[in-house]
């Protein structure tokens, strides 16, 4: 089965069924739902893209948690540049690690990018600005790489106390 003949086998079902299909733009569900609903609902990131998409055909929009704008206000390129060594002296496998680097290489320079400008994030952008993606993708970077470098996580309850309290880090 290819993805694109089952799609249309679900839209023929659905049509003869009289059930209306929302078609929506998957991109940055997994990174939307894993740092903003999988901590919040304790539930997989799978699940939580799932749910991202769900409200997206409903058509409401994913905003940036107001702890997370906060945690990337603060956020540092030197921070960036400490999580890189890290990731290049802990990361065995040399695809995750090539990947690992990349992401905060982008990240890097999109925090480099913004410097010019005062406050950087001064609100909660829309979720589906294509600025507000990269912000969710500097995020995942940020949050996600340092608390597990060397394999996938599948657990985010970790981020529960960023995403509620804005405490990241120490005691």
């Amino acid at each position: 089965f290819s993805y694109k003949s089952l799609l249309s086998k679900i839209k023929t079902l659905a049509k003869r069924e009289g059930i209306e299909v929302i078609e929506v733009n998957p991109s940055y569900t997994s990174i939307i739902g894993m740092l903003k609903y999988a901590p919040q609902y304790m539930i997989t990131k799978d699940v939580a893209a799932a749910y991202v998409i769900a409200r997206r055909g409903l058509g409401l929009q994913e905003k940036i948690p107001d702890n997370y704008i906060k945690f990337l206000n603060a956020l540092t390129v030197d921070e960036l540049e400490e999580l890189r060594e890290h990731v290049k002296k802990t990361v065995r496998n040399k695809h995750i690690k090539k990947k690992h680097l990349r992401e905060i290489n982008k990240a890097m320079e999109f925090l480099q990018s913004l410097e010019s400008k005062p406050g950087r994030v001064l609100e909660p952008l829309d979720g589906t600005s294509f600025s507000a993606y990269d912000f969710w993708r500097v995020l995942k970077v940020a949050v996600v790489t340092p608390l597990s470098p060397e394999k996938v996580k599948r657990d985010f309850s970790v981020l529960k106390e960023l995403l509620i309290q804005g405490k990241w880090g120490g005691p």
